[in-house]
């Protein structure tokens, strides 16, 4: 398609207020662009890239649809196409899309999840649902506004890998929560613990249906330095060895629970069994 040099001007100027940050006149003359030129698919992609990354998916699907109508070849707007159509609800779409790319399965094993808020972010591990949503297994930080068991939009590209045991675990970004769970988070303080009374307490949550966390040796609160990056996250050992003797002063854990009657139970029974003492407890 022959593009007029006026229109190209005005396209390349929308592009300058992109790089700016100045969302406001670049949306306004990429869409001055569109009726100027209304077969041009580029003024079309550059809108759903940005609807996208403002996690405005009505807008995105439309403009995203308008896209792979002009360029049916293009991988990068199908794909975020069936974003917006899970996002939308869109399901006989998105699972069209989820075949075209080869992803009617996935792989049924945790995955890395990270959760950027406050100019900080924080690893945690999710089960894919799909190649848009996937459900949180561990129990976020409350500052994030996320929860166990939430089920979250994110993105299927890797930003980066959570090295684990020596294993290279993928790390996806969250594009939004897509169906909010029943659990609250609440933290304690356990004291003079050993790591056997520590796994006591994680088995009787896991057979409760609660969630637990060991939040003292998180990786979270990680400032983004350099957000062009593809990094990769270490782990740290949560627990200390089996075989040693000596306990921790005292580990800050999360229990994730519908009601705190729940965490109560589960803690009083610990105490009895365990011998362990804890304290602080609050919900968030």
């Amino acid at each position: 398609m022959n593009i007029p040099p006026d229109y190209q001007q005005l396209f390349e100027e929308a592009q300058r207020y992109e790089q700016l940050g100045d969302s406001y006149h670049a949306f306004k003359l990429y869409k001055r662009v569109l009726k100027l030129a209304p077969e041009w698919s580029e003024p079309y992609l550059a809108l759903g890239r940005l609807y996208h990354q403002r996690r405005e998916w009505k807008p995105s699907f439309y403009y995203f649809k308008k896209a792979v109508a002009l360029l049916p070849g293009h991988r990068e707007a199908w794909w975020s196409l069936g974003i917006a159509a899970v996002a939308l609800k869109k399901w006989r779409l998105a699972r069209s899309i989820w075949y075209k790319f080869g992803l009617a399965q996935l792989p049924k094993t945790p995955e890395g999840l990270r959760l950027t808020y406050n100019g900080t972010f924080e690893i945690l591990w999710m089960l894919a649902i799909d190649p848009a949503r996937a459900q949180i297994l561990s129990v976020p930080h409350p500052d994030s506004g996320f929860h166990f068991r939430d089920v979250v939009l994110y993105e299927r590209k890797p930003v980066g890998h959570h090295i684990v045991a020596h294993k290279r675990v993928p790390v996806y970004a969250e594009l939004g929560c897509f169906k909010r769970s029943p659990y609250q988070t609440f933290s304690c303080l356990i004291h003079d613990v050993s790591a056997a009374q520590i796994q006591q307490l994680e088995r009787m949550c896991y057979d409760a249906r609660l969630g637990f966390e060991i939040w003292s040796n998180a990786a979270r609160g990680m400032v983004i330095d350099n957000p062009q990056a593809f990094p990769e996250y270490y782990g740290r050992s949560i627990l200390p060895p089996e075989n040693t003797a000596k306990n921790q002063d005292q580990a800050l854990i999360a229990i994730a629970a519908t009601h705190q009657a729940e965490v109560l139970h589960v803690l009083d029974a610990w105490q009895i069994v365990s011998l362990g003492e804890y304290s602080d407890l609050r919900g968030y």
